[in-house]
C-alpha cells in the first residue's frame, strides 16, 4: 500500500509543479485579444464556424495556423456550450473510472494565444440565401460558413421504444447508465423470484456499431469489476448482456477481420451478440425483436444518430437522418461558401467512394481539411478533393481487454487496451485534463470503481413523478409491474 501511496504522491507533486510552470511560461498563457461584433462585421473575410466539437475546433485551429496574423480576416466559433465534449472518454465515466468533469475541455483553453474568437450562443436558424446565421445573441453574417453541429441519438418511433430505451451520448447519459445498473442490481437483490431476478440482470443494447459493442462491454465490465464487489452474493447470478444489430456483422463499416475479432472477444466475455435482426418494440418487462422476445428490464439504445433540428430545417439535399449531402469538397451543392463536416454531413471519400464514418477521428480530419481549403481558396490556389485516411480503429472491450486495428494488423488483449488509453490521452488537447485522467485511472486501479449514484436533475424529476404515480396505486418504484 505504501508503494501505491508514494506513486500517487509523486504523480500529484509532478502535476502541481507542471501546472504552475505551464501557467507561468506556457504558450497557452499568451494574451488573447477579444473582438467586438462591429470588428467581426467589418472584416474583409468573415469565417463563421457553428459548433465547437472535434470538427469545428479542428477547423478553427487549422485556420489559426494558416492565416497567421492577417488582421483582415475574422474567425468566429459559435456554440451553446463553453466546452468541447471528449466523447470517447464517456465509457470511463460510465464504468466509474473517471470524473464526468474530465471528459470536457473548456473552449477558452483552445483560444489562448490564438486568433479565433468564440460566441457563446444558441444557434436558431441558418439563412443560406442571405448568408447569415440567427443566434440567441443576434444575427451574424458570413463569407464562409462551416457547419459542424454534430448529431444526437435517434430513437425510432416504435411501440414503447422512446419510453423505455436509454440513450448514450452525453455525460448525463453515462451517469444515467451507472444509475440504472445500480438500480437493476438492487432490484435483483431484493426479489426472491428467480425469473424476475433474471429479467433485472438482463441488459439489452440496441445497435452493433462502435457505440453498441463498447457499451455492452462497459456494462459487463462495470458489473463484474465494480458493482459485484459490493454484492458478492450476486457474483454467481445469471447475468445476460445482449447486443442486437440489424447488420449481418458487428461494426459493419470496419474491416471484416476487425468485426470478427470484436465479435469473438464479446462472446468470450459472455456477451450474446445477435446480428441480422432488429428491435421492434419494448415494454417495461421485455424487448421484442424480429426473431424473439427477450425478458429484460433495461434497454440501452445506440443504433443511430440524427442531425440537429437547425440542420434538418435547411432546404438542401439530405440523407434519411437529416445529415446534409455534400460534394467531394465537403460543400453544399449550389452553396460553395458553405462547408458541412462531422455527423451533420453525409460525405464520401472522393477516391474510393466509401462513406465517411461518423467518428471523432473523421470529424477532426474533415475540419483540418476545410481549414486548409479555405486558405487555398483565398490565395487563389486549387483545392484538392477530400480524401479520408483512417489512422486505425480502437475499441475498449472491458477489463484489460480491447481490439486495435492499425494498418494491416488487427489484435486484441492488454496491448490493445493500453493503446486505447494512450491514444485518447494523447488526443486530449488539455494538459490539465491529461494529468487528471492519469490520476483518476491510478486511483480507480488502486481503490476500486466509483459505484455511488449521482442523479441528474431530469432523472430526479422523472423518479419523483413515478413515485407519486405509483403511490396512488400502492406500489414501490422497484415493485412496478412485478
Amino acid at each position: 500500500m505504501r508503494k501505491y501511496l508514494n506513486l500517487i504522491a509523486a504523480i500529484t507533486a509532478g502535476a502541481v509543479f507542471a501546472g504552475r510552470y505551464w501557467r507561468r511560461h506556457g504558450k497557452n498563457q499568451r494574451i488573447h485579444i477579444s473582438e467586438t461584433e462591429d470588428a467581426y462585421r467589418q472584416a474583409r473575410l468573415r469565417i463563421l464556424i457553428l459548433g465547437s466539437g472535434f470538427g469545428g475546433l479542428s477547423t478553427a485551429l487549422r485556420l489559426d495556423r494558416e492565416l497567421g496574423q492577417q488582421d483582415t480576416c475574422s474567425v468566429l466559433v459559435v456554440d451553446r456550450d463553453n466546452d468541447m465534449l471528449f466523447t470517447p472518454l464517456l465509457w470511463l465515466v460510465a464504468n466509474g473510472r473517471i470524473s464526468p468533469n474530465n471528459v470536457v475541455v473548456p473552449i477558452r483553453d483552445f483560444q489562448r494565444g490564438r486568433r479565433f474568437h468564440v460566441l457563446h450562443a444558441e444557434i436558431e436558424r441558418i439563412d443560406l440565401q442571405r448568408k447569415e446565421v440567427h443566434t440567441s445573441a443576434g444575427i451574424r453574417p458570413y463569407d464562409r460558413l462551416v457547419i459542424a453541429l454534430g448529431s444526437s441519438t435517434s430513437v425510432p418511433d416504435l411501440p414503447g421504444l422512446r419510453a423505455h430505451a436509454i440513450p448514450f451520448y452525453t455525460p448525463s447519459d453515462a451517469l444515467l447508465l451507472r444509475n440504472r445498473l445500480v438500480d437493476a442490481v438492487e432490484a435483483a437483490h431484493r426479489t426472491i423470484d428467480p425469473f424476475e431476478c433474471q429479467s433485472w440482470l438482463t441488459f439489452v443494447v440496441g445497435g452493433a456499431g462502435d457505440t453498441g459493442v463498447e457499451l455492452a462491454a462497459i456494462i459487463h465490465d462495470y458489473l463484474h469489476a465494480g458493482l459485484f464487489r459490493e454484492y458478492p452474493w450476486l457474483v454467481d447470478a445469471s447475468v445476460r448482456i445482449v447486443v442486437v444489430g440489424r447488420s449481418e456483422r458487428v461494426l459493419p463499416t470496419s474491416k471484416p477481420q476487425t468485426s470478427s475479432l470484436i465479435h469473438f472477444v464479446l462472446e468470450q466475455e459472455g456477451i450474446t451478440v445477435l446480428t441480422g435482426r432488429s428491435i421492434t418494440a419494448a415494454s417495461e418487462k421485455a424487448v421484442e425483436t424480429t426473431h424473439e422476445t427477450i425478458p429484460a428490464r433495461t434497454l440501452f439504445w445506440a443504433a443511430g444518430i440524427t442531425a440537429p433540428e437547425v440542420v434538418r430545417q435547411l432546404a438542401v439535399p439530405q440523407a434519411r437522418n437529416g445529415a446534409i449531402k455534400v460534394d467531394n469538397f465537403l460543400r453544399i451543392p449550389g452553396f460553395p461558401e458553405v462547408y458541412v463536416i462531422g455527423d451533420s454531413s453525409w460525405a464520401y471519400d472522393s477516391t474510393t467512394g466509401a462513406p465517411i464514418p461518423a467518428t471523432a477521428q473523421a470529424a477532426s480530419h474533415q475540419g483540418d481539411y476545410v481549414g486548409k481549403a479555405i486558405t487555398l481558396e483565398e490565395s487563389g490556389k486549387p483545392v484538392p478533393a477530400f480524401r479520408y485516411t483512417t489512422l486505425g480503429h480502437l475499441a475498449l472491450l472491458g477489463h484489460y481487454k480491447g481490439v486495435a486495428e492499425l494498418g494491416p494488423w488487427t489484435f486484441d488483449g492488454v496491448v490493445a487496451f493500453l493503446l486505447w488509453h494512450l491514444a485518447y490521452l494523447v488526443r486530449n488537447p488539455s494538459w490539465v485534463k491529461r494529468i487528471r485522467l492519469v490520476v483518476d485511472w491510478a486511483l480507480s486501479a488502486i481503490l476500486g470503481r466509483d459505484i455511488g449514484q449521482l442523479r441528474t436533475e431530469a432523472e430526479v424529476y422523472e423518479r419523483t413523478k413515478v413515485t407519486t404515480r405509483e403511490a396512488r396505486i400502492g406500489k414501490s418504484p422497484l415493485d412496478r409491474g412485478g
